[in-house]
């Protein structure tokens, strides 16, 4: 505060021979119109209201916003009222500008400031006129000329005042200054001066075919009212402006919600839009020749929003303080918008006895700790459960019951620290979430620690309490395909605890069970299956009707595990991709695939194609595109095939588009499958590159039916003009390849061709029946 108090006294130093000179001037000239009565009256008052009209109309001429800014009031000089009384003429004009000033700046001092250094200005600009005028100048060059002049000495003192603070603003220097903007302004303000000097001379008299004729007065308000015209316009334009500019602040402050962002983003909007060079948040309110408005960014807390320094040293208008009132006001509600959501979540999220997050909160910690997790991260459930809790508020009462229930509550929370989440679920249920895990053994050992902590005595109400819980342990090291799961185990676990204490006849006493999580399992016997390449591969038939012979295969993954049986391929994909392991399991399909297919074209050198099932995202650079391409290579005398779904086709992106290209520049065939699925699309058959058409077997259940029919001739008559391969799958009867056969369909895959078989199951068909379609039973 003690430098703003500092730099505005220099500030009135400088500006105080300038006030001193505009007392004098108008005092000069109010002394000499009293003393002398002027030849018109109406001339004099009509320059005096032409320059208070033309007030309004402040122009930029700075690169950057806020200064300087000049007016062009001088233009009504070009009509002094007196003749050859050059002071008193820049008296009276001074007296309509300090009007002018006084209203538009509402600063007395600020506005007598500006009036004496315009006076010394204008006093140039007629004595420069004048004397060019002797000279025999031509009139539009001398008022060009004078005009000059009175702008450079205007500027000179606006840059001496910005310059003689006690801090001075170093942005400001002459550079500042737009040298195409003030030439401009120059330009039309001695255009003005010289129009206003023709007609009064030229073209009045003309007009009333009288050459005494005299209008100066008509003249001098014409030219003024130009000018309030293009200054409304000018005010209008910017008015729009400030408020596009208050509407996009509405508009972006609500959007902030980053904790302490809402501060930050107001000061800059109520910096841009004021053009105020400090803005600040305090307690106190504005002071002198600030403005300010209350603004509540903390609940319960007020304080003013604040702009010191408008851009330039001019005093702010009533524009900029209702812009800030605004802006304020904005930001206030924001706050408490803000506020009031996040009291409503935590009181959606919360329990209302302990403070707990409830089971909603629960539900969506635990999703989000599964799926968040790295693929190897260990994550546990603690379900905890107070026994006798019944009891306890049937002989102590509910509120002995409700304080038990906070002090649990709070004893979980301290002993489960930052890292791990704390939930009551129920009446007397807990869980925690364990996260970050190596191995359940840290689990276990985390559990005990606190169930220990939990279940030491405590005094409720006056009376002996020692918690009896009963918990139970699940542990997940993979991601799973359900976290609810692990709900499900904790909570059996949980539930055996209690029944062991009831068998063994105690009723006190903790203890923790731990789940044998199934789901953990079967992930564990599917990633070892992967790595240790345990994983199996069938291969079904894909036949030419035409030619009634095998030409390809298809290769599906297949893992029966010796302690839980089959894994159906859906749950070994799903859980291979929870694992992070889907690309792995993929190489290792695709290398025994082309092994296979060597082995088939050996035998049956028709043989030539392997398809192989992938992920769309698979295709790609960074994930197998390069693993594919180099496949295709090492076996040159196999068209390796890679199969996409259709319904996977509706992400597709340009990059992934150009993937595909890649991959059928290296020689790999790309089938579309399952075409004509729920959702299929056409769109998928004219904006992705492929090669073979697979089309869904949901297309061909009924044959019978006409439109069926020919659904089926014109898939195949468009694989047939674009040059793709169709191959109709879920071929299941004889019937249904005869009806495929007179459609036009000349390739095709189903159980009627051959189940998938093992690899030596397909090589034993081949040595004996050839590349047959059909195998004799």
């Amino acid at each position: 505060m003690f430098r703003l108090m500092d730099t505005t006294r220099r500030g009135n130093l400088f500006a105080a021979p300038f006030v001193v000179l505009a007392l004098a001037v108008i005092g000069y000239g109010v002394y000499r119109l009293i003393g002398s009565v002027p030849e018109s009256w109406t001339l004099v008052l009509t320059v005096i209201a032409s320059v208070i009209i033309c007030g309004p109309l402040q122009l930029h001429v700075g690169r950057s916003p806020g200064f300087p800014l000049v007016g062009v009031a001088i233009a009504m000089l070009a009509m002094p009222p007196m003749e050859e009384l050059t002071l008193l003429n820049v008296s009276i004009w001074a007296t309509g500008l300090l009007i002018s000033q006084t209203f538009m700046r509402r600063n007395l001092v600020h506005a007598l400031y500006l009036t004496g250094l315009s006076s010394v200005a204008a006093l140039a600009f007629v004595l420069v006129q004048a004397a060019l005028i002797d000279l025999g100048v031509w009139l539009p060059l001398d008022f060009l000329a004078a005009t000059a002049v009175y702008y450079a000495l205007f500027l000179l003192g606006e840059f001496a005042r910005q310059w003689s603070g006690a801090e001075p603003d170093r942005s400001v220097r002459l550079s500042t200054i737009d040298p195409l903007r003030l030439g401009l302004v120059v330009l039309v303000v001695a255009a003005t001066a010289t129009a206003m000097a023709y007609f009064d001379s030229e073209v009045i008299p003309w007009l009333e075919q009288d050459p005494t004729a005299d209008l100066t007065p008509l003249i001098v308000l014409l030219a003024a009212s130009l000018f309030y015209m293009f200054a409304q316009r000018t005010r209008f334009a910017g008015i729009e402006r400030r408020l596009s500019a208050l509407v996009e602040a509405a508009v972006e402050l609500p959007r902030v919600t980053a904790e302490g962002g809402l501060a930050p983003a107001l000061l800059s909007r109520v910096q841009t839009i004021v053009q105020a060079k400090q803005v600040e948040l305090r307690d106190g309110g504005p002071e002198r020749n600030e403005i300010g408005a209350p603004v509540q960014l903390e609940f319960g807390r007020e304080q003013y929003v604040i702009a010191s320094q408008k851009a330039g040293g001019a005093p702010f208008e009533r524009e900029d303080e209702r812009a800030l009132v605004t802006l304020a006001h904005v930001a206030s509600e924001t706050a408490r918008a803000h506020h009031e959501v996040e009291t409503l979540e935590r009181r959606a999220n919360s329990d209302a006895l302990t403070g707990l997050p409830n089971y909603g909160a629960f539900q969506r910690a635990l999703t989000d700790a599964n799926e968040n997790r790295s693929y190897h991260e260990g994550i546990a459930l603690l379900f905890i459960d107070l026994d006798n809790f019944k009891k306890l508020n049937d002989s102590h009462g509910h509120r002995t019951g409700d304080e038990l229930l906070k002090a649990v509550a709070a004893r979980l929370r301290e002993e489960a620290g930052g890292g791990d989440f704390v939930s009551r679920v129920g009446g007397d249920e807990f869980v925690i979430i364990f996260s970050d895990l190596d191995n359940l053994e840290q689990a276990k050992a985390s559990a005990d620690r606190i169930i220990e902590a939990v279940a030491q005595p405590l005094i409720i109400e006056g009376h002996h309490v020692r918690p009896a819980l009963s918990a139970g342990l699940a542990f997940s090291g993979h991601r799973e395909l359900d976290a609810q799961a692990l709900v499900e185990d904790a909570d059996r676990a949980m539930l055996h605890v209690k029944r062991s204490r009831r068998r063994g006849g105690r009723a006190s006493g903790s203890g923790v069970s731990v789940s044998s999580h199934r789901s953990t399992r079967t992930n564990e016997i599917v990633a070892r299956a992967i790595r240790e390449d345990r994983l199996l591969v069938a291969f079904q038939p894909i036949v030419s009707l035409d030619r009634g012979e095998i030409w390809a295969f298809e290769a599906l993954v297949r893992y029966v595990d010796p302690e839980i049986g089959p894994i159906s391929p859906p749950s070994l994909v799903a859980r291979a991709k929870s694992l992070g392991l889907m690309n792995e399991l993929t190489r290792r399909v695709i290398t025994k695939a082309l092994h296979a297919a060597d082995e088939f074209h050996r035998v049956e050198p028709g043989i030539r194609c392997m398809t192989i099932n992938l992920e769309l995202g698979q295709i790609t650079e960074a994930e197998l595109g390069p693993f594919v391409r180099n496949a295709a290579r090492t076996h040159p005398d196999i068209s390796l095939c890679v199969e996409l779904n259709e319904r996977s086709l509706h992400a597709v992106t340009d990059e992934l588009r150009r993937d595909a290209e890649v991959l059928q520049a290296a020689g790999v065939v790309i089938a579309l499958d399952d075409y004509g699925s729920d959702a299929s699309s056409v769109g998928a058959l004219v904006h992705f590159p492929m090669n073979i058409l697979k089309i869904d077997k949901s297309l061909i259940d009924g044959l019978n039916d006409a439109r069926q029919r020919e659904v089926i001739k014109a898939l195949q008559g468009f694989g047939d003009n674009l040059g793709y391969t169709v191959i109709v799958e879920g071929v299941e009867t004889h019937e249904m390849a005869e009806v495929l056969t007179g459609l036009g369909v000349r390739s095709a895959q189903g159980y009627h061709f051959g189940r998938p078989l093992s690899f030596e199951q397909a090589m034993k068909r081949l040595r004996r029946s050839g590349a047959g379609a059909i195998v004799d039973a």
